[in-house]
């Protein structure tokens, strides 16, 4: 018997009022309807992360930061991930930028796509 995926719906925004919810939870719904993969949502409400500020890179030392390490063990769990974002700027969201930032081997070798 194989393991199903685990796929992580990270809600790239944090804004009050977002639309963000709306396009994640269809697409969870769309998860849901399948029986060769498992979805979860991952919202950044919920990882307060600070501005980024360890010592040095991530792929050199651990990070130090309590949020940090446990932003980094939620997407540990996950073998690859679709964000839900909005666009500011001609760019992602600056929470999602620095949620990115926060973390290094958690990405490695684990596909991702995007939506928005």
């Amino acid at each position: 018997m194989t393991t199903k995926p685990r796929i992580a719906i990270v809600i790239g925004s944090t804004r009050p009022g977002r639309y963000a919810d709306k396009a994640a939870g269809w697409m969870l719904k769309q998860t849901k309807a399948r029986d060769d993969i498992e979805a979860e949502l991952l919202d950044l409400r919920n990882h307060p992360l600070p501005f980024f500020d360890e010592k040095g890179p991530l792929a050199l030392m651990p990070s130090e930061n309590a949020e940090a390490l446990r932003w980094q063990e939620a997407l540990a769990r996950y073998d690859g991930f679709v964000f839900v974002v909005a666009e500011y700027n001609h760019s992602v969201t600056g929470v999602l930028k620095n949620a990115l930032d926060q973390a290094y081997k958690q990405w490695g070798r684990k596909p991702f796509t995007a939506i928005g």
